[in-house]
């Protein structure tokens, strides 16, 4: 391999937009990841592009929202909805969701919050069971889960950046600057830069001492099912399950951990090309999948009694790389020349990863200053 302008080390969704972002802008990129495109989170998630629910990273959503749409006229491999499928956030008290409309309401106006009474929540998803009111926001756009990575991955090797699948990587610091990376077989490539893209796996490769710890890893599982005509129709989440992305409510049970009996579950199915995805966990430790997989079905029937039969295509397990704020680390690693990161996106990878991405490259080419809410070197 000969040198490259960019290293970019982790093919999840930011590595892979980032290189696509790269290349276009005329930088020689050479990607490295260890095990396959969209190994991790931005492969193994719920499948559904959507608002944060964060005034700070809603500019990113939208952002990416626009250049998924772009990927998508481009991209025949790859498919989203011109329209939001919707979010229902379901509750039996129907008190809730009133309260739910006013608090949402307020912070993400833009998302058309709304009640949705029994009846219409009956009539819009008829598969699931009687007796639940809803919070809907006009956000969710349903994709098969790795779908979009892979796109990214594809648009980024046509523009000329090189992909070494299976390939880990190191930065190799010497004198307070970057020179390149260090393979796993000892051999070193000289690169002008370095991004770690590396979602939960990011920390020691900033810093290998282990004293830059402001990622942790939260570990979800999910399970995809065939629901054929019971598919739902929106993003269905269990009442408040935004509350537990929002910032130390993830976190503290990644600190805290869960009783091994009986983790802590959320209800959340979205469906897209044929397959339903089943979530969610928030777990402080790696789990048996097939375990908690066992335990979605058994809770999650309780809310779409097809579940409990459903075939069922895969468990999937993965780590989040999970901030204090739910806020990724964007830009320049201090006192490294030449190190830049992009990491700690929580549940909401997919949602602004390449808005993330190009952040971050205009970093790199540009010198552009990232804003002090999403800057590498914040404190949390």
């Amino acid at each position: 391999m000969s040198a490259t302008d960019v290293a970019v080390i982790g093919g999840g969704i930011i590595g892979c937009s980032a290189a696509a972002i790269l290349a276009e802008r005329g930088a020689t990129v050479t990607l490295f990841e260890a095990t396959a495109i969209g190994a991790g989170a931005s492969g193994r998630n719920l499948g559904a592009i959507q608002h944060p629910f964060d005034a700070v990273l809603a500019p990113l959503f939208f952002a990416s929202l626009e250049a998924y749409q772009a990927l998508a006229s481009y991209d025949e491999g790859f498919a989203m909805p011109a329209r939001p499928a919707g979010v229902l956030m379901i509750n039996r008290d129907a008190v809730a969701p009133r309260r739910q409309v006013e608090r949402l309401g307020a912070a993400v106006p833009d998302l058309a919050v709304r009640f949705v009474s029994e009846e219409e929540v009956a009539d819009a998803e008829p598969s699931l069971v009687p007796g639940f009111a809803a919070c809907r926001l006009d956000t969710g756009y349903p994709i098969p889960p790795a779908s979009a990575t892979a796109a990214f991955a594809r648009l980024a090797t046509e523009r000329g950046a090189q992909l070494r699948i299976g390939m880990s990587a190191e930065p190799w610091i010497e004198e307070g600057a970057v020179q390149g990376v260090t393979l796993a077989d000892g051999t070193q490539l000289a690169a002008g830069s370095v991004l770690i893209a590396a979602g939960p796996w990011s920390p020691p490769l900033v810093d290998a001492t282990g004293a830059w710890e402001p990622i942790n890893r939260t570990w979800g599982v999910t399970v995809q099912l065939d629901l054929g005509d019971a598919a739902p129709h929106h993003v269905i989440e269990e009442d408040e399950v935004d509350a537990v992305n929002r910032p130390l409510v993830a976190a503290a049970r990644a600190a805290v951990g869960e009783p091994e009996a009986d983790p802590h579950t959320l209800f959340t199915v979205a469906a897209a090309a044929g397959i339903s995805t089943l979530g969610s966990t928030f777990l402080p430790s790696e789990p048996d999948g097939a375990r908690i997989a066992r335990l979605l079905i058994e809770r999650g029937a309780a809310y779409l009694p097809a579940i409990a039969n459903a075939p069922v295509r895969e468990i999937r397990v993965c780590a989040r790389p999970q901030s204090a704020d739910s806020r990724p680390f964007i830009g320049p690693v201090k006192g490294v020349e030449g190190l830049f990161i992009c990491a700690g996106h929580g549940p909401w990878g997919i949602s602004t990863g390449p808005a993330s991405a190009q952040m971050v490259v205009e970093a790199m080419l540009d010198g552009q200053q990232v804003p002090h809410e999403l800057a590498a070197d914040r404190r949390v």
